[in-house]
C-alpha cells in the first residue's frame, strides 16, 4: 500500500463527516486539494483518489444509518426514511457511476430498517394516535425493502396514518421523553 498524504488523510475525515452531502464534500476537497490557492496542489495518486471516493461512499453510509436508528428520532440529527431513500438513491449514483460495490453495505442497512420497523410497529402511542414516523409512501417503501433485499410487508392501513415530517417526528418524541 502506497503513502496516503496527511493532507489527503484530513480530506477523507471531513467528507466521512460532512453531513448530509458527502459528494458535495468530495467535490470541494478535490478543488481544495489540487487547485485552490489555499491548498496543498497536489496531484493525487489513483489510491489517494479512490481513499476520497471510499469517503464519500461511507459518509451516505453514516447517514443511512443515523436515519434508520429509531433512537435519534427524538434528536436534531434525526431525518427521518424519506431521507433514508433520497441518500441511498445518491449512493447508488454515486458508486455506479464510479463503480464502486456497495452491496457489502446493505446487510447492515436491511438489519436497521427492520429494527425500526419492528419499533414503529410496537410504538402503542403512534398506533393509537394513527401516526406514523416512517414518513414515505408505499412505493417508495417497496423500492427501499427492494433495494435492500428483504421483504418488509406492512398493513396497506398502516400508510393510511398520518407520515409524520422528520421534525414533526423529533418533537413528538422529545416531548415522549419530557413526559406529559
Amino acid at each position: 500500500m502506497k503513502h496516503i498524504r496527511k493532507e489527503v488523510e484530513a480530506e477523507k475525515d471531513l467528507i466521512v463527516h460532512s453531513g448530509e452531502l458527502p459528494e458535495v464534500a468530495f467535490h470541494e476537497s478535490l478543488y481544495f486539494l489540487t487547485e485552490s490557492s489555499q491548498g496543498p496542489k497536489l496531484k493525487l495518486t489513483s489510491e489517494e483518489l479512490k481513499l476520497l471516493k471510499e469517503a464519500v461512499v461511507q459518509g451516505y453510509h453514516r447517514i443511512i444509518l443515523r436515519d434508520l436508528n429509531p433512537e435519534n428520532r427524538a434528536k436534531s440529527i434525526f431525518r427521518g426514511i424519506d431521507r433514508v431513500i433520497v441518500n441511498l438513491k445518491r449512493l447508488k449514483r454515486f458508486s455506479q457511476k464510479e463503480k464502486m460495490d456497495i452491496k457489502h453495505l446493505l446487510p447492515e442497512m436491511a438489519k436497521a430498517l427492520r429494527k425500526y420497523l419492528a419499533q414503529e410497529l410496537n410504538d402503542a402511542e403512534l398506533k393509537r394516535k394513527k401516526l406514523r414516523t416512517i414518513n414515505c409512501t408505499l412505493k417508495d417503501w417497496q423500492w427501499l425493502c427492494a433495494e435492500l433485499g428483504i421483504s418488509l410487508d406492512i398493513p396497506k392501513a398502516f400508510f393510511e396514518r398520518k407520515a409524520l415530517s422528520f421534525k414533526e417526528t423529533i418533537d413528538f418524541f422529545k416531548h415522549r421523553q419530557r413526559g406529559p
